[in-house]
């Protein structure tokens, strides 16, 4: 082979480094290929979950607004458009609902709780007092802000312990003639039975640590025939029994519980948010802030046997937001039905089947068959001193207890989830 031969370059022959460029850059290329379609797999996997969970989470909050707007107790199940399936248990819970909603998807589950109430569809009065053909006596600095339904004999200008009306209006809305009688209760109202609460419990054995308790779950009951005492931290769905009495004291949080004893007391400085259904007295003492919505239930089986007048007593500077409600089976005229608000508050609906003793405020509306006045070394009917009864004064998204029966549902509202 001659020198000019060696010193030819085939065109046909690649350099040994080109080809070793050219196979990094397909492997460089084709790693980039699998990470995008790694990615774009990922991705969509991703995205079915997400809209997995997403028809999770709308399909259970529908199933909770579902079983908020259902009018009676009970299990429901619905079958929603995406194939999903609920479950729904409703309840009542003391002056409101429970709903629990579990929602599957083959082999997944949502579970979630709510709370829930109903807007009515009525215009409630700032005082509803039955006609006993007697004026009402405003004394001091009594407010009265509202519609406001009397006896026929309407309001008058009083004096007691040396206290003269001092404003220029007796009253600031409507005055209207009133019934003989208060407005009817709705029958499941009327016929309260704490066995109805207590039937389907489950027992347990202490609560002496502090504890949270689940809508999810059943509900939980602590009960004893001894008095109980209360001083810890207690969450949800949890029923406090005693057949005696149940004292909670100051430094107790109770947070969305029921508790049902003939006597309860609430110690001073207690704050937190309870349903009570009792027999024979509710005492709410000074600085006592039981906020929304609590309701506080006084529910006489007779009257006629009791030693003492049964009674709701709210104490100084005590605040109540949500509802106040005292019937009796067997009323005793001679030892009637007692509300007594000195210097503090109520906000909401108070119902009240036998006699009120008001100092201090209703914000929202008061029915009442009488009214009744410790003032001046002497015992007074048909009189209000230093007392505030405003409608007005009530936060319009506040809702009242549906305890009247005449009052229709409008609309479910969720107060709070779990």
């Amino acid at each position: 082979m001659t020198a000019l031969s060696m010193n030819n370059k085939n065109p046909h022959i690649v350099p040994a480094s080109a080809l070793g460029y050219s196979i990094s850059f397909l492997l460089l290329v084709g790693l980039l290929t699998s990470g995008v379609l790694f990615l774009s797999s990922a991705n969509k996997r991703i995205e079915v979950n997400y809209e997995l969970e997403e028809h999770l989470i709308f399909n259970n909050l529908f199933s909770l607004n579902y079983g908020a707007s259902q009018s009676e107790s009970g299990t429901k199940q619905i079958i929603h458009p995406s194939g999903d399936t609920s479950i729904i248990v409703v309840k009542e819970w003391g002056m409101l609902r429970s709903i629990v909603a579990t929602t599957f998807h083959k082999n997944r589950k949502l579970e979630k709780s709510a709370l829930s109430a109903f807007l009515v569809d009525h215009h409630y009065p700032a005082l509803y007092l039955p006609d006993h053909r007697q004026q009402l006596k405003l004394c001091g600095e009594t407010l009265l802000q509202g519609d406001v339904h009397v006896a026929e004999r309407g309001l008058g200008r009083g004096n007691l312990a040396k206290k003269r009306f001092t404003r220029k209006k007796l009253s600031e809305g409507k005055v209207m003639k009133s019934d003989r009688h208060l407005p009817a209760l709705k029958k499941s109202i009327r016929e309260i039975n704490e066995s109805d609460y207590l039937k389907d419990a489950v027992k347990i054995h202490t609560i002496n640590t502090d504890s949270n308790f689940s809508f999810t779950n059943k509900t939980s009951l602590f009960s004893q025939s001894a008095g109980l005492t209360i001083s810890n931290r207690l969450e949800g769905n949890i029923i406090l029994h005693s057949a005696t009495a149940i004292i909670v004291s100051g430094a107790a949080r109770l947070e969305n519980v029921i508790l049902m004893a003939p006597s309860v007391r609430f110690e001073e400085g207690f704050e937190g948010t309870v349903q009570v259904i009792a027999r024979h007295e509710i005492i709410c003492e000074d600085n006592v802030r039981l906020n929304y919505p609590s309701s506080l239930i006084l529910h006489e089986l007779n009257g006629l046997s009791n030693k003492e007048q049964s009674a709701i007593r709210i104490g100084k500077n005590a605040h109540v937001l949500g509802g106040v409600l005292l019937i009796s089976k067997k009323s005793n005229f001679r030892k009637p039905l007692l509300l007594q608000v000195l210097e503090g508050t109520i906000a909401g609906l108070v119902y009240n089947q036998g006699e009120t003793e008001l100092q201090g405020k209703i914000i929202g509306s008061l029915y009442t068959n009488k009214f009744t006045l410790n003032a001046g070394g002497g015992i007074y009917g048909d009189h209000l001193l230093d007392a505030t009864i405003s409608s007005e004064q009530l936060p319009e998204d506040f809702i009242r207890p549906n305890w009247l029966m005449d009052v229709k549902n409008t609309k479910p509202i969720l107060l709070s989830c779990f």
